[in-house]
């Protein structure tokens, strides 16, 4: 057997440069799997603490989203929807993927000097994308936009911004239910958050606020859109009637709250009555956003028969 001569310098494959922004020929090949198993355990090891810190503050509750942990199974499960489509699609390694990995080392290294845990967080949210475009390529990478889209809700919102935002929605919610009561004929008087109804107080706190409601229907605005193919623009437009539905179910669920106090007195707070009307919320908004939904967004069906 003989190997064949080469016609002329330049005409091999190895002297065939590579499109700028993607790695050569040898280079864009399926990683080893062994590579691929170190890659993660050294991924594990930098980012465990991180995702012990996340871990408690989602367990924290009202104050940092405790929604975070349905993000990561839910970014898992629609990442591998996109993957099964993928056969036929290239496996092109980008370098941008570098620039991304350098941008989280960055970020890690200021986490460790200034010991403010969020900068890893944000750091493991641009790490992934990063490690997408080197293992999987640009082009199957581009396919998981929403998932790694979706893995930002994880991320805990800084206590200055949700002391804001709680306090507001509560002076909204507040200042609603009084004017519902006082229509119905209830005898309320509102000082800040605090409701009197006839001898019997209510305090609209934190947990009555209506911002983990927010939070979540946020999130199932996205996925609808998401998953009914909707245009940006229609996008959009559903998730600015997010905070409508969002605001309407929580205040029904005051009124109803400060009803049954009136009713039967504050004992009522400490049963099943409180945590069942939180899912009784969420459950109110998103059938209002659902029902948005039947003229906002495009059917597959429909768009399949243009």
């Amino acid at each position: 057997m003989t190997v064949p001569e080469r016609d002329g310098a330049g005409s091999g494959p190895s002297d065939v440069a590579a499109p700028r922004g993607k790695l050569g020929p040898m280079e864009a090949g399926n990683p080893p799997r062994k590579g691929l198993w170190v890659l993660a355990l050294v991924f594990l090891a930098v980012y465990a603490p991180t995702l012990v810190w996340l871990q408690q503050r989602w367990y924290m509750g009202v104050w940092h989203s405790d929604n975070g942990y349905v993000v990561l199974p839910i970014a898992a499960l629609l990442a591998w929807r996109e993957a099964r489509t993928w056969k036929g699609v290239p496996s092109d390694p980008s370098r941008l993927g570098f620039l991304l990995l350098g941008v989280a080392v960055v970020l890690q290294i200021a986490d460790t000097a200034l010991r403010f845990d969020a900068l890893s967080a944000v750091s493991l949210l641009v790490a992934v994308p990063g490690l997408c475009l080197l293992v999987v390529g640009r082009e199957r990478t581009r396919q998981l936009w929403f998932p790694l889209l979706f893995l930002w809700f994880a991320l805990p919102i800084p206590l200055v911004i949700a002391r804001k935002v709680h306090l507001a929605l509560r002076n909204i919610a507040a200042v609603a239910t009084e004017r519902s009561l006082d229509v119905m004929g209830y005898d309320v008087v509102r000082e800040g958050t605090l409701l009197t109804i006839g001898s019997e107080r209510v305090q609209v706190a934190d947990a009555c606020s209506g911002f983990n409601t927010l939070m979540a229907l946020t999130m199932a605005g996205m996925l609808l859109a998401y998953l009914a193919g909707a245009r940006l623009g229609r996008t959009i437009l559903v998730l600015l009637l997010v905070f409508p539905a969002a605001i309407v179910a929580n205040i029904l669920r005051c009124v109803v709250l400060s009803m049954l106090v009136a009713a039967f007195g504050p004992d009522i707070l400490s049963t099943f009555a409180h945590d069942a009307s939180g899912f009784a919320t969420f459950a109110l908004a998103l059938l209002l956003l659902l029902a948005s939904e039947r003229w906002l967004l495009p059917r597959r069906a429909e768009a399949a028969a243009r």
